[in-house]
C-alpha cells in the first residue's frame, strides 16, 4: 500500500514541503549519504526494486529529475538537515582537505602537487567524497556540502592556501 505524499509548511520559505513517509525519508538520507540501491536495499531489509520505488516517489514528490537533483531540493526545504552531523564524522581531515581545494578551484593535479600525494591518491579521495555526498560532479560535491554545513564559505572565502591546507575539520 503506498501512502500519499502529504505537504507541510517549509522550514525556510514557508512554502510547502512534502513530508515523506519515515522508509522514504531513511531513503532519502542514505543516498545522500552516497550509497546505492544495493546497498540500501541490503541495509533495511528489503529488495532494490522495493528501494527504487522509494526513489522514484521521493523524485517525484520533491519535483526532481535526477537523484542528485532529488538530494539538492531536499537539502533546500531542510529534510536533510542532521546529514551535516553524519558527514562531518565520515569525512576523513585529508578528504576535508581536498573537498576545501576543490572549493578553491584547484585541479586533482594541483591538489596532489600542493599536498605531495599521488594524483591516483587524490582522484580516489575525490571519487570517495562525491560518493559520501552523492554528488555527481566536483561542483555539485562542492555545493551538497555547504548546504550540509560541513563546508562553510568561510573556510575558503578569504582563505590562503596554507590555511586551508592547514585546517583539519
Amino acid at each position: 500500500m503506498t501512502v500519499p505524499v502529504q505537504v507541510g509548511p517549509s522550514p525556510t520559505s514557508g512554502g510547502p514541503v512534502p513530508l515523506l513517509p519515515p522508509a522514504q525519508l531513511r531513503v532519502l538520507c542514505l543516498l545522500a549519504e552516497g550509497h546505492r540501491t544495493g546497498e540500501i536495499a541490503g541495509h533495511l531489509g528489503v529488495s532494490e526494486v522495493t528501494v527504487r520505488g522509494h526513489v522514484m516517489r521521493i523524485r517525484k514528490a520533491l519535483d526532481a529529475r535526477t537523484t542528485a537533483q532529488c538530494i539538492h531540493h531536499a537539502h533546500q526545504l531542510g529534510l536533510l538537515n542532521d546529514l551535516a552531523k553524519k558527514l562531518e564524522r565520515t569525512l576523513l581531515p585529508q578528504e576535508l582537505q581536498v573537498l576545501r581545494m576543490i572549493a578553491l578551484g584547484y585541479t586533482n593535479s594541483q591538489i596532489a602537487a600542493t599536498l605531495r600525494r599521488s594524483e591516483y591518491t587524490v582522484a580516489e579521495q575525490v571519487r570517495q567524497l562525491r560518493a559520501r555526498l552523492g554528488a555527481r560532479d566536483r561542483g555539485h560535491a562542492v555545493a551538497l556540502a555547504m548546504s550540509s554545513g560541513v563546508l562553510k564559505p568561510a573556510d575558503v572565502q578569504g582563505s590562503s592556501l596554507r590555511a586551508v591546507i592547514g585546517r583539519t575539520a
